[in-house]
């Protein structure tokens, strides 16, 4: 059979035929749900709230490597970062702890004892129920900011307002104190561990140097190289002192070897020589004889005779006659001793120059041993210096996170109570939007149902239907008797 096709007076029609339908449908539902309306608790919402403003424990400062700027978060990552602490369960498990169960959540309360009732006494018991609890707190709390606002919004309801108030005041006190465990000792603590683990380092390090060192026979590795260095300095100076005297003293002693052979061992004392003096005495004699002869005469002629003989005589020899006496050539003892002086200096000097030589050969050999075992003495030096300046980097930004974290449990400044809860006056309540809601569903489902009941009709209910349906004028109607 053809199904009619409805207009929307035919629709109109048709629902009212449904009055009654829809009235069967609407009246449970909305009677229901004012019901539930009316049944409903008024609330009271308690409100807090906390000014946030940066903090040292947000600072960020490297704790390994060169000291650098310190990095802060902006304003919206740190709102985001006190939100999500304040709503952490341990902030809530903490603000329970604080209150009995019965008075903040008294139907939970009895419906965890009638849940684990096998479970009364133990840990697990008190697990469980605090677990309940904090998913019922969560549900109550509320923590939100506006964008660009360093404010912390806090909400908690509650049936009643003394209680809500002192919840909500709890939340915030647990959470000002999570905060300040979160934010404590975390970062001097693992300083402190590291520091110790590079103390450990640094110790083996020691030993290593001080092992290698003892390994090599060596006292103090920079002294003695630099000691090592200033000997062979000076032992090489030393020498080139040495061998310039030696040299000195090989020219000197070649000339005085030139010398001494030109001297005679001995020399003539003196000698013995009586003509001059005869010579003399001859010419005394002839001024005498002349007081008394004239020198024509005979006498005088011999005496002159006798002298030209004695003259000639002497002018005939080259050299005195008559006893000479010799003796040491004091000229030549004198070079013979030089040499001598000298000789024994050239023995000394080069006894000196045999012994530099030697000792400039263990100098050089300590030098090159030295040298061998450097790299790996810097080595062992360079990761004990590095341990060393971690080991003292640690130990100051220990001390700087331990006075940042004894700050921050001492104040907190960064976060301030701008409103703390107090038990508010007006509740809420949500009997008019659920009385309301209940009207929009029974009024919908009853309009829902008229609906279906008007398309699901076999019946032409007026005459245009049947003229739309089958194409057929309707040239009358008529009412049944």
């Amino acid at each position: 059979m053809t199904r009619p096709r409805l207009g929307v007076a035919d629709i109109l029609l048709q629902l009212w035929r449904s009055v009654w339908l829809m009235l069967l449908i609407f009246l449970p539902i909305f009677l229901l749900g004012l019901w539930l309306a009316f049944s409903m608790k008024e609330e009271f919402t308690a409100r807090s709230r906390l000014l946030v403003s940066l903090g040292d424990e947000y600072v960020f400062r490297p704790s390994v490597g060169p000291e650098s700027n310190p990095v802060s978060p902006d304003m919206d990552a740190l709102i985001q970062s006190e939100l999500e602490m304040l709503r952490s369960p341990v902030v809530a498990s903490e603000a329970l702890s604080r209150f009995d169960l019965d008075r903040i959540f008294p139907k939970l309360s009895a419906e965890c004892h009638r849940e684990f009732a096998e479970l009364a006494g133990t840990e697990q018991f008190e697990y469980s129920c605090r677990q309940l609890a904090v998913q019922a707190l969560h549900q109550k709390f509320g923590a939100a900011a506006a964008p660009e606002i360093p404010v912390l919004t806090t909400t908690f309801a509650h049936e009643d307002p003394d209680v809500a108030a002192e919840v909500l005041n709890a939340i915030v006190g647990a959470y000002l104190n999570y905060r300040s465990t979160v934010f404590a000792d975390s970062n001097s603590s693992g300083l402190a561990q590291q520091r110790d683990q590079f103390e450990a380092n640094l110790k083996k390090a020691d030993d290593a140097i001080r092992q290698f060192l003892t390994e090599n026979s060596i006292g103090n590795f920079d002294s003695e190289r630099d000691t090592i260095k200033q000997l062979y300095q000076s032992a090489s100076t030393e020498l080139l002192s040495v061998e310039s005297q030696m040299r000195q003293v090989d020219g000197q002693l070649k000339t005085y070897q030139q010398q001494i052979r030109t001297i005679e061992p001995e020399q003539d004392m003196y000698v013995d020589d009586t003509s001059a003096q005869t010579l003399a005495d001859l010419k005394i004699e002839r001024e005498e004889k002349l007081t008394r002869y004239t020198e024509d005469s005979r006498v005088i002629k011999e005496i002159d005779k006798r002298i030209a003989e004695v003259e000639s005589y002497i002018g005939s020899r080259d050299k005195p006659q008559g006893t000479v006496r010799r003796g040491p050539n004091p000229l030549y003892q004198q070079v013979e001793t030089s040499i001598a002086t000298a000789e024994a200096q050239a023995a000394s000097l080069r006894d000196q120059q045999a012994e530099l030589k030697r000792q400039i050969s263990g100098f050089e050999a300590r030098q090159q041993r030295l040298t061998d075992l450097e790299p790996r003495y810097q080595e062992l030096v360079r990761s004990r210096d590095i341990l060393e300046q971690n080991v003292r980097s640690f130990a100051e930004r220990e001390i700087e996170a331990r006075a940042r974290s004894e700050l921050v449990q001492q104040s907190f400044d960064n976060i301030r109570v701008l409103e703390p809860a107090i038990p508010p006056v007006k509740g809420t309540s949500l009997k008019l939007p659920v009385a309301v809601l209940s009207l929009l569903v029974a009024g919908f489902t009853a309009l829902m149902a008229g609906l279906a009941r008007a398309f699901t009709q076999t019946r032409f209910s007026t005459g245009r239907s049947i003229e739309r349906t089958l194409g057929v004028p309707v040239i009358a109607q008529v009412r049944p008797l």
